[in-house]
């Protein structure tokens, strides 16, 4: 049984139903495709399942009058019809049902309509109150908060020190957070993102 080689006479066993060839393939390659398909599914029933579907895919393979291009690559074809019988086993015991190509798409249930318009409404008055805010300080938040521009940046486009930028930029929130509360008329939860 050692002095098996896999070569055209060893393929041309397994086409034939050559009994001892047979043999061998099943001993040689029995403990490397169990090895294979347990690496992979871990339920004993499962492996037993793909070793089986794996010797039977080799077998059907060569009989139907197919061939190996390198008979010497039989150990990597056996490897390769093991880790696709194992993938298949996989989905078929997958967690989650496959969905049919033409069936309707799934409702969103995450889509909340009404935290929509709110977002919508205070990106509204955010943009309200930046525009009634002096142009430098508009300009300033604009380009600290929302365009996250580089300090070095904005000092250079303002004309000012990087110290006196933390002093303006503080001015500006103050005076956003004034002009939000004013607008909302009472002291609502947009004060707290705003600053």
């Amino acid at each position: 049984m050692e002095n098996f080689q896999f070569d055209e006479r060893y393929i041309n066993g397994l086409r034939n139903r050559d009994p001892e060839i047979e043999a061998h393939f099943v001993a040689f390659f029995k403990m490397p495709i169990w090895l294979k398909a347990r690496r992979q599914l871990r339920a004993p029933d499962m492996v037993q399942d793909a070793a089986q579907e794996t010797m039977l895919r080799v077998f059907r393979y060569f009989r139907s009058g197919q061939e190996l291009k390198f008979p010497e690559r039989l150990p990597a074809f056996v490897q390769s019809i093991c880790h696709n019988v194992t993938l298949e086993m996989l989905r078929a015991k997958g967690r989650y049902r496959q969905v049919a190509e033409n069936s309707p798409d799934p409702v969103d249930i995450r889509c909340n309509l009404e935290v929509q318009i709110v977002t919508a409404e205070r990106k509204r008055m955010v943009w309200e109150v930046l525009a009634q805010l002096p142009d430098k300080d508009r300009d300033l938040l604009r380009l600290a908060m929302l365009e996250d521009a580089d300090k070095v940046e904005v000092c250079r486009r303002l004309g000012v020190k990087q110290q006196y930028l933390r002093v303006l930029l503080y001015r500006a929130r103050q005076r956003f957070r004034t002009e939000l509360l004013r607008k909302e008329g009472r002291g609502g939860t947009m004060s707290q993102g705003a600053g």
